[in-house]
Formats: C-alpha cells, sequence, structure tokens
C-alpha cells in the first residue's frame, strides 16, 4: 500500500506540471484551433529565466518566476503576432533584436548587456519599420493557413532551444530555490517539498484561470469565441484581443510549469522541452477543447506513468509475471502513449472534449 500511495503522490506532482502545460495547449486550440507546440519553448525560457534570476543574479525565487511569467507571455503574445500573423513591422523588430543580442554577446558582453542591447536595437528597428509601412500603405495582417502556422510552432521550439544552449550551455545546472532537498514522512510515504509546491502553483494557477474563464468578461470573451468566431464579432468581441490573451495564458502557464519542474533535486538542460511531448497525450486523452480535460487528463497520465514506473522497477507480489524487466528501461513513456490509443478507440473526441457534428 505503501508503494501505491508513493506513486500516487509522486504521480499526482507530474500531472499537476502537465495540467499547466496542457492547459496552453487547450487555451491555444480552443482559440485559434492552432497546436501550438512552442510550448516547449515558453516551458524552456521559463526554467532557464527563472534560473538566472534566482541563481546567477542571486536574486529571490519567487520574483523570478513572476518575471519568467512575465516573460513567456509577452513572448508568446509577440510569437502569435510576429509569426502567425505576419506582422511585418513585430518580424523586423524581433529579427534585428535577435541579431543584436547575439552581435553584442558573442563580443564578450555579459548576459545583461546583450539582452538590454538586443531590446534596444530591436524596438528601433520597429519604429523604424512602422515609419515605413506608414508612408508607403500597410496591407495588414495576413494570417498563416493552419498547417503553416503549425510548422512554424515547431521551427520556434527548435531555435529557441538552441539559443537556450548557446546561452546556458548543455550542462545541467541546478536552480536555488527554498525547497532543495527537504521532505517530510506521513506515515511511509515521503513527500519532497518541491513537489508539494509544485501541486500548489498548480493548483493555484488553474483556479485562478478558471474563475477567469468562467466570471470575466475576457473569459466570457474567449470561451464565445471558441464556439464561433464570426458570431463573436458580431457582438462585438475582438478577435485579436481573444487570441493574444489565449497565447499569453499559455506563454504563462508554460513558464510555470518550467520552473516548477527544475525546482529541488530537479535539474535544467536544454532538453527539458522533452517533458511537453510527455504531456501531449494528456491533451489528447482529456479533449483537445476542453480546458477541465487539460486538468484530468494532466493528473491521469501523471498518475498513470508514476505506477508504470513503480511497479515495473518492483514487481508486486500479487502480479502473475515475477519479472517485468522484459518492457525495457523508460516503458512508462510508451504506456502513456497505450492508454491514449485505448481511450481514442472507445471516446474519440477525448474524455471530456467536445464532439464535432459534421452535417453530410
Amino acid at each position: 500500500m505503501t508503494t501505491f500511495l508513493q506513486a500516487t503522490f509522486d504521480g499526482v506532482a507530474t500531472g499537476s506540471l502537465y495540467a499547466l502545460i496542457v492547459l496552453g495547449f487547450v487555451v491555444i486550440y480552443r482559440a485559434t484551433g492552432i497546436i501550438n507546440f512552442a510550448q516547449g519553448g515558453a516551458l524552456l525560457l521559463g526554467g532557464y529565466i527563472t534560473y538566472n534570476v534566482s541563481t546567477s543574479w542571486g536574486g529571490n525565487y519567487f520574483l523570478g518566476i513572476i518575471f519568467s511569467v512575465a516573460v513567456c507571455a509577452g513572448f508568446s503574445v509577440l510569437l502569435q503576432r510576429a509569426m502567425l500573423q505576419r506582422i511585418f513591422r513585430e518580424v523586423v523588430g524581433i529579427s534585428a533584436g535577435l541579431l543584436g543580442w547575439a552581435a553584442l554577446f558573442y563580443n564578450g558582453t555579459t548576459h545583461l548587456v546583450g539582452l538590454i542591447g538586443g531590446v534596444v536595437i530591436g524596438v528601433l528597428a520597429y519604429l523604424i519599420t512602422a515609419r515605413i509601412e506608414a508612408r508607403v500603405g500597410d496591407r495588414g495582417p495576413s494570417e498563416l493557413p493552419l498547417f503553416g502556422a503549425i510548422m512554424v510552432t515547431i521551427g520556434v521550439l527548435f531555435i529557441i532551444k538552441q539559443v537556450a544552449a548557446s546561452i546556458w550551455g548543455f550542462a545541467e545546472l541546478s536552480v536555488d530555490d527554498p525547497w532543495e532537498l527537504s521532505t517530510s514522512v506521513v506515515g511511509d510515504v515521503v513527500l519532497q517539498h518541491s513537489k508539494l509546491a509544485a501541486i500548489a502553483m498548480a493548483a493555484v494557477a488553474l483556479g485562478v484561470f478558471f474563475v477567469v474563464d468562467r466570471y470575466s468578461r475576457i473569459g466570457i470573451a474567449m470561451r464565445a469565441t471558441h464556439f464561433d468566431h464570426e458570431a463573436a464579432i458580431a457582438q462585438g468581441i475582438s478577435t485579436k484581443i481573444v487570441f493574444a490573451t489565449a497565447f499569453a495564458i499559455a506563454g504563462g502557464v508554460a513558464a510555470l510549469a518550467g520552473s516548477a519542474a527544475t525546482a529541488g533535486p530537479e535539474l535544467i538542460t536544454p532538453n527539458l522541452d522533452f517533458v511537453v511531448f510527455l504531456a501531449f497525450p494528456a491533451m489528447i486523452l482529456g479533449g483537445l477543447d476542453s480546458p477541465a480535460g487539460a486538468v484530468a487528463g494532466g493528473l491521469l497520465v501523471g498518475w498513470i506513468q508514476n505506477l508504470v514506473k513503480t511497479y515495473v522497477a518492483t514487481t508486486p507480489a500479487w502480479f502473475p509475471i515475477e519479472d517485468l524487466d522484459w518492457l525495457g528501461a523508460g516503458f512508462e513513456r510508451v504506456a502513456i502513449f497505450i492508454v491514449m490509443i485505448i481511450v481514442l478507440m472507445v471516446r474519440p473526441y477525448g474524455l471530456l472534449g467536445t464532439e464535432e457534428v459534421r452535417r453530410v
């Protein structure tokens, strides 16, 4: 029983992180129809920015989390405008800023000086391009096709991954958080404080989102846009604001998940974004357009993953097969995809997803 309870606690902690990641996927998907793989980049940036603030710069860990959430939310909004709507001045500004940062950083400046210089160069490029557009005429945004937009997000993920490796290197880094290796014992179950903090942060973030989504004006606008874009526009709802809000929420929760995933004994590397692909089955299980399904799917996948990992390593006495080593290392990652396939065979739209009705 102790083994089961320990695996359940660890599974809830892992599932809480998955729920945050999947919530970002779901919020963007139900607003735009896009599966945003750049969530992995926001997760990676969130972890590294928190590391920089709390460890490299010696700042407060919680301020580092707030700063990383703000930066990644802003980055996601810029991605939505610059890459997915093809706003020319934003594209020029971001490109010039990245080139400026690279030129300064690789010529011996510090991270902070390079970042400030890149921002200044990017803003100047943006203002100059906006002035030119005002003179020659601006044709306005032109949205990418759905498949093209998804491919852009995949490309952005790989770019961020390489940029992160260029700045922070490939070595494993330890974040200076308040919990470190501290634990408590309840019965025979060991509760890592970092995992308790991850569960608490996820619970607060998810609770705030559901309150905003249910009772605020922007939440009502997001739900109305999800059901019918044209009807929402006819009622005076700005889809631009809805799309930007969806991307900001997704970037913020991904940064929070990245910060929580690197706390305690966990280390941060450029491969942190891989957790997004482990969380992806949770979105399919819960339903592509269901925030509640994101939470249910995330917790379910985290629980199953840790149960399988635990019982493959130590096969229980009641199990008919004594040795499960033949399943191979990392079988818990395969198991969640097997569960996803079984659920989809029964419920093609996920546990809480909305069934699509097509007229023929």
